[in-house]
């Protein structure tokens, strides 16, 4: 009997005993959890482009040379490569400030806006990258289709309308697979962001 009494007080000891957490332990370990998101952000977008581009130039890059030659395309090319680097190493750059300033020691309000910034720029970023999908696929149809050489090589009596139809609904059909590979890949990181965001809220407003 004595025995089940003990049991009982260990029992009641256990379900009365809690972990309590201080409003800055909450915050060190949003703000811990919330650097570690934007390094992985930074680590797949780092990766995203090197990866593709590393596979062209030692697989397809001599064969899309001559295709872009072909249709007159290399010098509106280069410019869009060029752009884009810029732009892609400019979005890396963004990541990584932001990862430098959720780490960094400062006020709760002043982290909750580096949380909003760094989801704010994920977003631009796959819209950028859908955004210059469209711009570089509908570029390339015009330049084919309206070459000499695609012309000559076209059988007569071909329906160019239904040609760029087919084109614009499979340049919608690789956007639309790409936006969910993205909302994937991204949208994980983004829900995490979202959370530790209501998390400091709510911590806050105690």
């Amino acid at each position: 009997m004595q025995n089940l009494d003990s049991l009982k007080d260990l029992w009641r000891q256990q379900e009365e005993s809690h972990i309590k957490f201080s409003q800055d332990d909450i915050e060190k370990m949003v703000r811990k959890r919330s650097s570690s998101i934007v390094v992985w952000i930074l680590i797949i977008s780092v990766l995203e482009f090197l990866l593709p581009n590393l596979i062209f130039i030692f697989t397809d890059f001599e064969s899309t040379l001559e295709f872009h030659n072909k249709y007159g395309m290399s010098k509106i090319m280069e410019i869009y490569l060029t752009v884009h680097i810029i732009i892609i190493f400019g979005f890396i750059y963004v990541f990584y400030r932001n990862y430098r300033n959720i780490s960094a020691e400062s006020e709760v309000k002043q982290l909750l806006s580096n949380i909003l910034k760094t989801r704010r720029t994920v977003k631009y970023y796959i819209y950028y990258n859908l955004a210059m999908m469209v711009v570089i696929g509908l570029n390339m149809f015009y330049k084919v289709y309206d070459s000499p050489v695609f012309l000559e090589e076209l059988p007569e009596n071909s329906n160019m309308l239904l040609i760029w139809t087919i084109s614009v609904l499979m340049l919608c059909l690789a956007v639309f697979v790409f936006w969910i590979v993205y909302r994937v890949m991204y949208g994980f990181f983004l829900k995490k962001l979202k959370k530790n965001y209501a998390e400091l809220l709510s911590n806050e407003s105690l």
